[in-house]
């Protein structure tokens, strides 16, 4: 990828052949948490409105999440769309804890806490004696990709491959494929439907485990309204995570298909999405979170007439 670098930076650097650097991490989690870190020995703050940095003051800290690294990027310009791969490091204190949770990083790491996290890696550069003082010229984004899987993990520290948007080019096509069951994401952009509809919010009841929950007022939804759904925890031990539903039965509990990380606690707040089984009969009787229901067959991705598959002996 080319480097993105300002006119004012390179005259900076030009000026300041020695001169103090350190790589700057900034690492969107599935749970919805940013982690700011430094390869630095100490933290750094880049202020609001400096020169290739779009958010506010914000305080990459140097050990709070152990020590990040970052190996070799290849950097340059031209019309190649070739794409780039990057190793990511980290290197955890025994009581390093993962964002708003209680375990450890490298247990996240292993449980796919990490999986799809989107990774921005920064350089500042600053002057001899200035560890820390940003200059005019701004900071210098090196890359920005995606961790697509783990190449080492062990007591000690985990390595991450993260790859550059242009892995996304060896998605196989045509994307599409002539079958019965619709092909959309339930509530996404071709389905057309609003998720906030089919959501439903609950409170974890006593008696409630890390893979059935129970709700303390009962869902008013009839059974199975939520099987093949998504269950999310919004406040809790867990918070931030999902897990799809196995089973919405009829006494309203919803039993998952993986159990959660963490314990679940009474009074631990979930949301649910409605489960979509992809069949046309249930897309004409769709039932809201409020029991309305809406014919949505007009969006229906599948092609529930074309002839089965056949053998030839």
């Amino acid at each position: 990828m080319k480097r993105l670098m300002s006119s004012t930076l390179v005259g900076w650097l030009q000026a300041n052949k020695n001169c103090l650097k350190a790589d700057l991490f900034a690492i969107m989690l599935p749970t919805g948490t940013t982690i700011y870190a430094t390869e630095g020995q100490f933290k750094i703050t880049i202020p609001s409105g400096t020169v290739g940095w779009s958010g506010a003051t914000t305080t990459f800290e140097s050990g709070k999440y152990g020590r990040w690294s970052r190996g070799s990027i290849t950097s340059e310009a031209g019309f190649s769309c070739k794409s780039n791969s990057m190793a990511l490091s980290c290197v955890p204190q025994p009581t390093t804890v993962y964002p708003n949770m209680t375990i450890g990083m490298l247990n996240a790491a292993f449980n796919g806490l990490f999986d799809a996290a989107t990774v921005t890696v920064y350089t500042a550069y600053m002057a001899l004696g200035s560890y820390g003082t940003i200059p005019a010229g701004g900071i210098e984004t090196k890359f920005t990709g995606t961790i697509t899987k783990i190449t080492d993990i062990n007591r000690l520290r985990v390595e991450f491959e993260c790859a550059d948007p242009l892995y996304l080019l060896n998605t196989k096509v045509p994307a599409r494929l002539f079958q019965a069951n619709c092909m959309w994401g339930f509530c996404d952009s071709n389905c057309t439907l609003s998720a906030a509809t089919y959501t439903q919010a609950f409170t974890a009841k006593s008696g409630s485990t890390q893979i059935l929950l129970t709700p303390v007022t009962a869902f008013t939804q009839a059974a199975g309204w939520a099987t093949q759904g998504v269950v999310k925890c919004t406040a809790g031990a867990n918070s931030g995570l999902s897990q799809s539903v196995k089973l919405h039965d009829a006494s309203g509990n919803l039993e998952l298909m993986n159990p959660f990380l963490l314990p679940v606690s009474a009074g631990d707040t979930f949301s649910v999405i409605a489960g979509c089984d992809k069949t046309l009969p249930s897309c004409k009787t769709r039932k809201t979170a409020a029991g309305a229901s809406v014919d949505n067959s007009l969006q229906f991705g599948g092609f529930p007439f074309i002839p089965p598959p056949t053998s030839a002996l």
